[in-house]
């Protein structure tokens, strides 16, 4: 996992996973990452194989985190099959997502 500050924004890159393997980790990651005044965390899953459940408890926290000063978390680039379970799951109601490019 690597980060990138950018003004307001957190970036999340090189996540291979988000699993029970590495949610609490990541969560600390971010967490300690975020900076007075970043009100975006930017979650690049284009590397991500699979999220399961603890993932997607870790994103969810990680917003809930955010909200409380007016911020929010932004998916970029899930795989086809991840995006179809935020979609299934409704959490596209939750998170701005970002499909991948074609």
């Amino acid at each position: 996992m690597r980060t990138e500050k950018t003004g307001a924004m957190l970036l999340v890159t090189d996540l291979p996973t988000l699993t029970s393997d590495n949610s609490r980790a990541f969560k600390d990651f971010v967490r300690k990452a975020l900076e007075p005044g970043q009100d975006l965390v930017a979650v690049d899953l284009g590397k991500a194989r699979s999220v399961d459940s603890n993932g997607l408890g870790a994103l969810i926290s990680i917003q809930k985190t955010l909200s409380g000063r007016g911020g929010r978390v932004r998916l970029l680039h899930p795989s086809p099959l991840v995006n179809e379970m935020f979609q299934l799951l409704q959490l596209d109601k939750i998170f701005e997502i970002v499909p991948r490019p074609s």
